[in-house]
């Protein structure tokens, strides 16, 4: 009875969180507002988990955490005059839009697509598989690639970090393009450019997340693109459709990659194939939250399935790792971060606590409120200077960022990884270059706003 309680109230918690990304939609217009967007990103993490697997018990105290968190995010954005710079917006032109369809941008596109695939297949060849096992056993080769992965058999090799730099490249340049198209042939060629390369990664090596934080880069693409042509609306009726049939379209291979990491051998016992299918998915898409809540309530004094590490004051190091790596950090992690699972009963088990543990180990519970208070400080700053700019490179790739942070904050920090640096730096070089010598020099202004646009 407690139970049905609990998980009534976590679901109340999850509903407050999409009232307030409705309430931001109508002061602002839109949902293309980075408040917005990552309490419309937690109303799924949490609702549809609480829903699907409504049996398994969760502390409704994490989720009003979660909701406290989003609203300190959303607080940032109070500083600034919104109405005034969204009506700003509406004077990019055509040509600002136009840009980012330049032959340059064209160019690199299909060269970072072609490139992903070279240097995931030499990536993999290094660790002595065989080109044909690549290519033809791939149930088989990706269930092994997985194990290695899963056992920190798997150096970090250069191939593999500029397979993955060019594989996420891809999916952001492929959204500018996509979106200056007419024509339905090219527009789907261009989606299969832009994800075949994570798709090859996923069926090669059982890396799904590579698929998933694609989708992230190649949808923060699009509604940059929207920004720019002022279309603010985020739902619709084709929005839907086509994301259910891109779903449908990605479900069998999801499943290969799925299956390949259980290893079963026998695929024609449909019942146990079934099983796995169930169980990896729903620890794949629903066991985060739920291990979070355990975790909360072992960090609350509360009583938890699992008795987790002591290692709060880590002062940063499971948010930005890469960065304080650079300056003399030696904090090793485990593969896949957490030694511990969570597990309920045969239905969902995971090492991944969402983006809060890792923050609540840095910063405290109190803390992480602040945090996240100040990244929405940045995030909505650089939003604000987007709207507001016609050619401002950085504002550009900082909401292209933001729009994959508030997407990876259901797994862990986006920022943990050197590559996401590489494709800031890279994405806004790109863009800088192409401003400058592809498309014309900014027009006159004074000093200052030729920073500011940079």
């Amino acid at each position: 009875m407690f139970e049905i309680v609990d998980k009534a109230l976590a679901i109340i918690f999850s509903l407050l969180i999409f009232a307030q990304a409705y309430l931001i939609r109508r002061v602002v217009g839109t949902y293309i507002f980075p408040a917005a967007l990552l309490s419309l990103a937690w109303f799924f993490y949490t609702f549809i988990p609480l829903v699907v697997l409504f049996f398994v018990p969760v502390n409704p105290i994490s989720v009003l955490y979660i909701l406290v968190c989003v609203s300190a995010f959303s607080l940032s954005s109070l500083p600034f005059n919104w109405t005034q710079a969204y009506k700003t917006n509406t004077l990019k032109n055509f040509n600002d839009f136009s840009k980012f369809n330049s032959k340059f941008i064209h160019y690199l596109f299909y060269v970072s697509s072609f490139s992903s695939i070279i240097f995931s297949t030499i990536s993999i060849s290094s660790y002595d598989f065989d080109l044909y096992s690549i290519l033809f056993n791939l149930l088989e080769t990706s269930g092994q690639f997985a194990a290695l992965r899963g056992h920190g058999h798997l150096e970090q090799k250069i191939w593999g970090s500029i397979a993955i730099f060019f594989t996420y490249a891809t999916p952001i340049l492929g959204g500018f393009v996509y979106c200056h198209q007419n024509n339905i042939i090219k527009k789907i060629t261009i989606l299969f450019v832009s994800f075949f390369p994570s798709i090859y990664f996923m069926l090669t090596q059982s890396a799904k997340l590579i698929v998933f934080f694609t989708i992230g880069f190649y949808f923060a693409s699009v509604l940059l693109m929207k920004i720019y042509t002022n279309k603010l609306s985020l739902f619709s009726w084709q929005f839907i459709l086509r994301s259910i049939g891109f779903a449908l379209l990605l479900l069998p291979l999801i499943s290969v990659s799925l299956l390949s990491r259980g290893g079963i051998a026998d695929l024609n016992d449909a019942e146990k194939v079934l099983n796995q299918l169930f169980s990896s998915f729903s620890s794949y898409a629903f066991a985060q939250l739920y291990a979070f809540s355990d975790f909360f309530s072992f960090y609350l004094g509360m009583n938890s399935e699992v008795n987790y590490l002591n290692d709060f004051n880590a002062y940063g190091y499971y948010t930005f790792t890469s960065i304080l790596n650079l300056f003399g950090g030696d904090k090793i992690f485990p593969p896949g971060i957490f030694e511990e699972y969570y597990f309920y009963e045969d239905v969902i088990t995971t090492n991944i606590f969402t983006i809060f543990r890792g923050l609540i180990y840095d910063f405290g519970g109190v803390g992480v409120i602040i945090f996240m208070f100040a990244i929405g400080l940045v995030s909505h700053s650089f939003f604000y200077l987007l709207l507001k700019y016609r050619n401002s490179s950085m504002a550009c790739i900082v909401f292209i960022v933001s729009i994959v942070f508030f997407q990876g904050t259901y797994l862990n920090s986006i920022f943990m990884a050197r590559y996401m640096y590489l494709i800031l730096i890279a994405i806004f070089a790109i863009l800088w270059i192409n401003n400058i010598f592809c498309v014309g020099k900014f027009p006159k202004a004074s000093k200052l706003v030729r920073l500011i646009q940079l």
